[in-house]
């Protein structure tokens, strides 16, 4: 056999041994303990949903989980991090959806969620509530709009955060019905409820889990939810589609994203370990304390979906930068 023949007989069989150790490497994954970044501070919602994963995953694949907060910069510092890592299924992010907003709001982002990100599933969706003080003259969203109508210039809605869930429902609530409201961001959703219940604010799109201690002690009044259909911890409130606002639709979910590049076996693998883990009767139990409906979504869907959020993310963003 000729020099080049050897040559080009040495590199098929390389490629054929890359091809089947890949599969047999992700086989054996995972081999050792898995990180998952929690993009924000300890004992907030995002972190204790990570941790309810962290349980699930690691029953399901038999290996530690171990959940690290890498809080700052809405989120986006921890993204960063998992971004850089190594595709290898051991390092994984609780991500939500104001990472679908953080390029409209970060200008300077070292990563792109769409680009650098393998998107997995989802966890939970948590239903936002639209909330008004028990002292404001409404109660619907139709008379809302029209007291909206009535005092121009004096409405304004409170949130947790630029950014955060609170802002992009709203905002998404003026966009839809020409509304008229001035964003009033706070460090948290206790002070802006504190506010909210006082009546310094007119109205505020709220978790339900954060809201449903107000709502059943009389402090506001839900008006709607923000889900295409009524949820079963406020089975009373319609949606807001049913309210005169066609296909409105906002929830606060959360996800397991990767770095880009993840083998689809260990996505597949994972999925279906997170899958398998929302039938457990401890995580059903830690879902309905927050007011949480399970995820699942199958991989390709979910994908879809993220880019999806991210364009509808990035039309609204004139109109929060203007208020």
């Amino acid at each position: 056999m000729s020099r080049l023949g050897l040559l080009r007989g040495l590199a098929a069989a390389a490629t054929i041994a890359c091809t089947l150790a890949a599969p047999a490497a992700a086989q054996s994954w995972p081999e050792r303990p898995i990180t998952l970044v929690a993009p924000f501070t300890p004992g907030g919602t995002t972190d204790i949903v990570a941790r309810a994963v962290a349980l699930q995953l690691q029953k399901q694949l038999g290996q530690t989980v171990v959940v690290e907060n890498k809080p700052g910069a809405g989120g986006t510092l921890g993204a960063g991090i998992v971004a850089r890592a190594k595709p290898d299924g051991y390092t994984l992010l609780l991500a939500n959806v104001g990472h679908t907003a953080a390029a409209v709001l970060y200008k300077n982002l070292p990563y792109d969620f769409v680009r650098d990100m393998t998107q997995i599933t989802t966890v939970a969706n948590v239903p936002n509530v639209l909330v008004v003080p028990k002292t404001l003259p409404v109660d619907d969203v139709k008379g809302l709009l029209e007291y909206a109508k009535a005092n121009p210039g004096r409405i304004d809605y409170g949130s947790a955060g630029i950014g955060t869930t609170q802002h992009l429902s709203a905002e998404l609530l003026k966009k839809e019905t020409g509304l008229q409201a001035v964003h009033v961001p706070f460090k948290g959703a206790a002070p802006m409820m504190t506010d909210l219940i006082a009546g310094r604010l007119t109205f505020a799109v709220d978790s339900a889990a954060s809201a449903a201690t107000q709502i059943a002690g009389g402090g506001v009044k839900p008006l709607a939810v923000t889900g295409l259909e009524r949820t079963k911890f406020l089975p009373d409130v319609p949606t807001l589609d049913e309210s005169g606002v066609p296909g409105y639709q906002m929830t606060t979910w959360y996800s397991l994203a990767a770095p880009k590049g993840l083998p689809e076996d260990i996505v597949a693998r994972i999925r279906q370990a997170v899958v398998d883990g929302l039938q457990d009767p401890a995580m059903q139990r830690a879902l309905e304390g927050m007011a949480a409906e399970p995820g699942g979504m199958p991989t390709d869907e979910f994908q879809a979906f993220v880019e999806q959020e991210t364009r509808r993310w990035a039309e609204l963003a004139g109109q929060w930068t203007e208020n």
